[in-house]
């Protein structure tokens, strides 16, 4: 019969707690109130505010926003219902404009190498956007 020494009591407690606190971190890193940074919202909910925002925020240059349904990028191309984003990273994206998507500010088209903030939520994949800002318009 094996008995049981002090350390193989404590690792699977000390394994818990490393895990709990690993948790707990990240959690902690992702709360913020602010819309236009990093969000503690739901994948699949889109917060209200967003809807006020009609001007680029200094914040997004710096990297702080909310990368649940914000995607920030460079357009490569712009069609009817279609943008194509490029991302810093260099990846490139097709993002689905829908009915009543709203540009800022009002009356400008996005154009190839203008840098756009896209407010929206994933769908089957899809990015589809309920507003684009325009930066340095």
């Amino acid at each position: 019969m094996k008995t049981s020494t002090a350390i193989d009591l404590f690792r699977p407690v000390a394994l818990g707690v490393g895990i709990f606190a690993a948790t707990s971190a990240i959690g902690a890193a992702q709360m913020n109130s602010n819309p236009c940074t990093q969000s503690a919202t739901t994948y699949n909910s889109f917060d209200p505010e967003y809807n006020n925002v009609d001007a680029w925020q200094p914040t997004w240059d710096t990297g702080s926003y909310d990368r649940n349904h914000m995607i920030l990028g460079t357009v490569g191309s712009f069609a009817a219902f279609r943008l194509t984003l490029t991302s810093t990273q260099g990846d490139t994206m097709t993002i689905d404009l829908k009915q009543g998507t709203v540009i800022r500010p009002t009356g400008l088209t996005p154009s190839s190498g203008q840098h756009v903030a896209v407010f929206g939520y994933w769908s089957n994949g899809t990015f589809i956007a309920n507003r684009v800002v325009l930066h340095g318009s």
